[in-house]
């Protein structure tokens, strides 16, 4: 996006406020998690490479209708971070605790990624174009990292730098090609596949499947950004400040032993999760999210 654009957006974004509208929470069969909400709404399709800043400003005033808690006082990054991911919104919020600066990422999705009946599709995709989609649902996902440094612009977030991930050694190895551009070593990580060590990293915390129900259909922690993230599954910034506060300290130093107390806490958040397993109206397996906690910011 130009300048202009991602500032006019990010002056919308901060007079937001408001409740989001009330909707269930899922994790697909692709272990991806979407809030369905009782009304419709239309996701206009839009270039898949490179999204056009006029279907960009539609689609944001379709989250901050339905979802103003993820977005209120946010920034939307210019451009997706990682790179690849096009076709991906990303609003950030930088907040400290302790002497520890960490990011607020929240993340949705302009594609339609679930089935759709004939009569939902409004305009076929073509094969640069996205289609035109009558849905209940937007696609999310909501990650809070301890962060090195921003590249801000007044109150505009333009890029960030995560605090690396000290728990492991991480080594690539790759054939050089001179006919192709040399790569960050962070676009490289971004297409490792973590899964072992997040499972690792459950291991340590004592995450078992009685206090985490979801298991590794979605785990609640993992490498993102070279670092290490804590995973949400409400799409609420006050929310997930109200709960991340209680045990933040998981992300501060991971070299150094983890507070009981913090521990428990974390425990006793995963635990307050229930988890219905049903079918899609395709026939897919789904995951359906509850949360049991009464005070929840």
């Amino acid at each position: 996006m130009k300048v202009q654009d991602y500032r006019s957006i990010n002056r919308m974004l901060g007079d937001v406020s408001g409740k989001n509208k009330t909707g269930d929470v899922f994790v697909d069969n692709l272990h991806s998690p979407y809030i369905q909400f009782s009304d419709r709404f239309t996701i206009h399709g839009t270039s898949i490479t490179e999204p056009e800043f006029g279907d960009i400003k539609d689609f944001v005033q379709t989250v901050i209708k339905f979802l103003p808690e993820a977005v209120e006082g946010t920034s939307l990054l210019p451009e997706p971070r990682p790179k690849r991911e096009t076709g991906k919104l990303f609003f950030v919020r930088p907040m400290m605790f302790g002497s520890y600066q960490f990011l607020y990422v929240f993340s949705v999705d302009m594609l339609y990624l679930g089935g759709a009946k004939s009569e939902e599709i409004k305009r076929a995709g073509s094969q640069n174009m996205t289609p035109t989609i009558v849905t209940d649902r937007l696609y999310f996902q909501v990650k809070v990292i301890p962060i090195k440094t921003l590249k801000e612009e007044g109150e505009n977030v333009l890029d960030f730098e995560a605090k690396r991930f000290q728990g492991g050694e991480f080594r690539v190895e790759s054939e050089r090609d001179e006919n192709k551009p040399i790569r960050k070593f962070s676009e490289i990580f971004d297409e490792i596949d973590f899964s072992d060590t997040e499972s690792k990293i459950r291991e340590e915390l004592g995450i078992t499947t009685d206090i985490w129900k979801l298991g590794r259909i979605y785990s609640p922690i993992g490498i993102d950004y070279l670092s290490l993230s804590l995973r949400f599954l409400n799409p609420s910034l006050p929310k997930t400040i109200y709960q991340f506060k209680k045990f933040y300290q998981i992300l501060e130093n991971t070299n150094q032993t983890i507070p009981e107390e913090t521990l428990k806490s974390f425990h006793e958040y995963l635990s307050s999760f229930e988890v219905e397993r049903t079918v899609s109206k395709s026939g897919n397996i789904l995951w359906k999210v509850n949360q049991k906690l009464a005070d929840n910011g």
